[in-house]
C-alpha cells in the first residue's frame, strides 16, 4: 500500500457507498500496478490509510473477491490476483457495446446542458496538455475530471435508466477512470484518447447515432487493449 494518507468519501454525482469508492481505489491502484499481483491487503493497513473503520474495508474486499481481483484468506486479508489480459478483453467487448448504445441514444435524446458538458469537458486537460503537461498530477486530476464529466454526461444523456444502471455495474469491474497510468507513457497515446473523445463529442452534436455508436465503441475497446497489453507485459516481468 502506498505511504500517502488517502481519505475517502462517498461521491454523491457518481452515487457511490464508501465501500463503492474503496473498491475503484484500489482496483485503479491493481491495475495501475502500485499495488503488485501476489501481494497482500490487510483489513487494518486499508482502513487506517483510507480513514474508514473495517466495514466498508471488508464489504469492498468481498466485492473484489467476487469480481475475482482477490481472494480472501481468514486471518490473513485478500490475496490480490489482478485481471488477466483476457478478462480486460472481454470486458471491454461488454462495455464496448454498451456504451456504445448509450452514445447512440445520447446523438438523438441528450439534452443542450448535458451537450455543453460533453463538447467542453476536455477543455482543461487539453490546456494542460497544450502546456506540455509537466506536471503529472495537475494532468492526471485534468484527465480524471475529464473523463468522469464526460462520460457521465454521455451515460445521463442516453435516457435509458435500465441501461445506465447495466454500465454502471458493469463498470465497476473495469473502471472507467482506470487506465491513466497507461496513457501517461506517451503524450502520442494521450493525444490519441483525447481525440477519441471528440470524435464521440462530434458525433453526438451533430445528432449522428451510428457515428457515436462506432466512435464509443472504438474508444472502449482500444482502452481496454491499451490494458490487457499493459498488464500482460507487467506479467512478463
Amino acid at each position: 500500500m502506498e505511504d500517502e494518507r488517502v481519505v475517502v468519501e462517498p461521491t454523491a454525482d457518481e452515487s457511490l457507498s464508501l465501500s463503492d469508492s474503496l473498491v475503484a481505489e484500489l482496483q485503479r491502484r491493481i491495475l495501475g500496478g502500485q499495488i503488485a499481483v501476489g501481494s497482500w491487503l490487510r483489513h487494518e493497513a486499508i482502513a487506517e490509510e483510507f480513514g474508514v473503520s473495517r466495514t466498508p474495508v471488508r464489504e469492498a474486499l468481498r466485492v473484489l473477491q467476487a469480481q475475482g481481483i482477490v481472494t480472501i484468506v481468514r486471518n490473513r486479508g485478500a490475496l490480490v490476483e489482478g485481471l488477466s489480459g483476457r478478462d480486460i478483453r472481454e470486458l471491454g467487448e461488454v462495455r464496448a457495446e454498451l456504451e456504445g448504445l448509450s452514445a447512440s441514444l445520447a446523438a438523438e435524446n441528450m439534452t443542450d446542458d448535458l451537450l455543453s458538458v460533453v463538447t467542453t469537458a476536455w477543455d482543461a486537460f487539453e490546456s494542460e496538455l497544450d502546456a506540455g503537461g509537466a506536471d503529472r498530477t495537475a494532468l492526471e486530476t485534468a484527465w480524471r475530471d475529464a473523463n468522469r464529466r464526460f462520460h457521465t454526461a454521455v451515460l445521463t444523456g442516453c435516457g435509458n435508466r435500465q441501461l445506465v444502471i447495466t454500465i454502471t455495474e458493469v463498470s465497476r469491474r473495469l473502471p472507467t477512470n482506470s487506465s491513466f497510468a497507461i496513457y501517461a507513457r506517451s503524450s502520442r497515446l494521450l493525444r490519441e484518447n483525447l481525440e477519441q473523445h471528440h470524435d464521440i463529442a462530434r458525433a453526438i452534436e451533430s445528432h449522428d447515432s451510428h457515428a457515436a455508436r462506432a466512435a464509443m465503441s472504438l474508444h472502449i475497446r482500444s482502452t481496454a487493449e491499451h490494458l490487457a497489453r499493459w498488464v500482460e507485459d507487467k506479467d512478463r516481468t
